[in-house]
């Protein structure tokens, strides 16, 4: 702008990490007429997000290119004054952002040297990032919500791990809240020394709740590690991936290039394909692609063909059907009804309360729940979820066939009680309300189970008690309800 401003400035003034991101990396150290970089800038703004991905850059090997011990970039980037002579760190201690000086200070402390190690901890931020380390290790997910801090989440170990990695690397880590809280105070673009990300790490642990919260938090589908290979490109190369189609989703849904090839001219697809522990449902979800022009693409709700009606109700059909990104799902179509008189600003807000909350259900993500994987809003009034397709039969059905053994009844029991815990013990529970046989999938092989039919739903605030939420207008299958929902008012309560 007028003033030198490159959009790097801008992003940095403004914490627009998305858009920092996504910006060469020369682009991100010019100086403007006031001889101020991004860096200055953020440190002048408190803007810490982008703050963070500035300093960590510079622990990447690829942008350093000392020939000794120590590190020439990183001394002569951070050590930049503006016209009065003042560096990032004399900028954030002036504005008064005390924890912006001190990661300031703990990058100047640190060195890559020319075999790709870091060095420059103290005893004690080693101690606490092997902690975190093993906590993330472990899967701890509380104790890591407890103890973790803006200060202490991106320590990296020498080969420039830092605790959001480690996470990422552990599918068992899927947990929504925890991904909430690290990236409120984690670098979601952070990298390794060899320019490995969080969001790679993610993307081959089969990780799509880390993937998906990394992203939203800035991290970019599209960014690239040694031999040019994306997050895609690790899924598909991955081994034994049980989620490798799910993380796919993910990633192409946020703009994920599926052209885009590595070293050796191979595409996503290419290392799917020859990948000997392939994920056959990544080579059909990448495969739907094959042929078409990264930006070719239509920015459209994705539509779809070959319907199969599967069930339908008062506010819309259930459908499988193949979509045009060549993928076999099922379809729920929501129609909200419209009455002559009603007050369209008040439809909108109840069709947007509808979305936000099965837009939630996509982030579910455990063996015994159904998959949501996609939501669209084709109307003002129309809301398409689409939903993995499961082969099986209701447990209705499955006990009119034959009497459970007590061995089979206690699997079952053990999984319904596993997905509950897992939607209940969220930091904003998930409550079904309307668990019965009929919503009990029993899959093909006999032996796992999934909850389906989310329709009466609801998605409590911490304050509000299950009872408080439910006992006021009973939903859900009369036979299967608990009984103080339905006894006369005062025998409700003992």
């Amino acid at each position: 702008d007028q003033t030198g401003n490159t959009a790097a400035h801008l992003a940095a003034q403004r914490d627009h990490l998305r858009l920092l991101e996504l910006l060469p990396f020369n682009a991100k150290w010019l100086s403007n007429q006031q001889g101020a970089t991004p860096l200055m800038e953020a440190s002048r703004t408190g803007s810490w997000r982008c703050a963070k991905h500035l300093l960590h850059l510079l622990r990447q090997k690829a942008w350093n290119n000392s020939r000794r011990f120590g590190n020439e970039t990183r001394e002569e980037l951070l050590g930049q004054t503006d016209a009065d002579g003042q560096t990032a760190l004399d900028l954030a201690r002036r504005s008064g952002y005390k924890d912006m000086a001190a990661e300031i200070e703990l990058e100047l402390r640190l060195s890559v040297d020319r075999s790709g190690f870091i060095h420059g901890l103290t005893e004690s931020e080693e101690a606490i990032r092997a902690e975190l380390e093993q906590l993330a290790r472990s899967g701890d997910a509380m104790e890591l919500r407890r103890v973790v801090t803006r200060s202490n989440c991106d320590l990296p170990d020498a080969r420039g791990f830092t605790l959001p990695m480690w996470a990422a690397a552990n599918k068992e880590l899927n947990d929504p809240e925890l991904w909430a809280r690290l990236l409120q105070l984690a670098d979601a673009t952070c990298a390794a020394v060899s320019g490995e990300s969080c969001l790679h790490r993610a993307a081959g642990s089969g990780s799509p709740i880390a993937a998906n919260a990394l992203m939203d938090a800035g991290a970019s589908s599209n960014s690239t590690a040694q031999f040019g290979l994306t997050p895609l490109m690790v899924a598909a190369s991955a081994e034994r991936l049980s989620n490798a189609d799910a993380v796919g989703w993910v990633l192409l849904s946020a703009g994920s290039d599926w052209t885009a090839i590595e070293r050796k001219g191979r595409t996503a697809l290419n290392l799917a394909t020859k990948n000997p522990y392939r994920s056959d449902g990544l080579v059909e979800l990448l495969s739907g692609y094959d042929g078409k022009g990264y930006f070719d693409e239509p920015i459209e709700p994705p539509s779809w063909s070959n319907k199969i009606l599967l069930g339908r109700g008062g506010f819309g059909d259930v459908n499988e059907v193949f979509t045009d990104r060549e993928v076999r799902c099922v379809a729920k179509t929501l129609r909200f009804p419209i009455q002559l008189g009603d007050d369209r600003h008040v439809l909108s807000e109840k069709v947007n309360k509808a979305v936000e909350s099965e837009r939630n259900m996509c982030l579910l993500w455990h063996e015994n729940i159904v998959r949501f994987m996609h939501i669209a809003q084709q109307e003002q009034i129309t809301v398409v979820i689409f939903m993995e397709l499961l082969s099986g039969q209701s447990l209705e059905r499955f006990l009119q066939e034959k009497p459970l053994e007590e061995a089979t009844t206690r699997k079952f029991c053990t999984q319904i009680c596993s997905a509950l815990e897992y939607m209940h013990g969220r930091q904003r529970p998930v409550i079904h309300r309307d668990i019965n046989c009929a919503n009990i999938i029993v899959l093909a092989d006999n032996v796992q189970i999934k909850l389906i039919d989310f329709g009466l739903s609801i998605k409590l605030e911490e304050s509000v008690s299950h009872y408080s939420a439910s006992a006021a207008t009973p939903k859900g299958t009369l036979n299967f309800m608990a009984p103080e929902l339905v006894a006369p008012e005062g025998l409700a309560n003992p």
